[in-house]
């Protein structure tokens, strides 16, 4: 029960964020008592750390993806795409906290993964210093985090210009 009501909340949050959500709202969209929550939880906020929680599990096994490999920013970036792309109600929820992180206290999704990646760049790149790989993580976060979220204004964009082949052939295609 407690799962399943994190993972409605979850879904709520991404598309609203955790200050246009309800208790209620997610005990109706979870078919269980506002009680039933709140006896799992104590807290919206509760609700919310548990969230977090799962996003930080699905990222630190996407940062794992991203081990050993012989370019530790680019294995970085496509385990992150590849996690965005499986996760996109993370990525929500990510950006949701990013936004309200100058106005509320509390715990950011991407604290402890951001440290994880800062690592392994920092460790892995013998010309990086520590603040200069934390600096190319949050970079790289934002590239990410951009792309995947426009990424339905791009494909509107390509469906648009299908009659016109030329214009998509001239174009390289991206990779993930």
């Amino acid at each position: 029960m407690r799962a399943r009501i994190a993972d409605v909340a979850l879904e709520l949050f991404a598309r609203r964020g955790i200050d246009g959500v309800s208790i209620s709202e997610i005990a109706v969209a979870a078919g269980v008592s506002k009680a039933n929550v709140l006896h799992h939880f104590s807290t919206k906020d509760g609700v919310y750390a548990a969230c977090l929680d799962a996003i930080d599990a699905r990222l630190h096994a996407a940062v794992d993806e991203a081990v050993g490999g012989s370019s530790p920013v680019d294995d970085i970036e496509v385990a992150l795409t590849r996690w965005a792309r499986r996760h996109p109600a993370d990525l929500r929820v990510m950006a949701y906290g990013l936004l309200r992180l100058p106005e509320r206290d509390g715990r950011w999704a991407l604290a402890e993964p951001v440290r994880r990646m800062t690592d392994l760049v920092a460790t892995t790149d013998s010309g990086r210093d520590r603040d200069d790989a934390l600096q190319g993580v949050i970079d790289l976060l934002g590239v990410v985090t951009y792309r995947e979220m426009a990424r339905p204004l791009l494909d509107a964009h390509r469906q648009e210009h299908l009659s016109s082949p030329t214009d998509l052939a001239a174009r390289p295609e991206r990779r993930p």
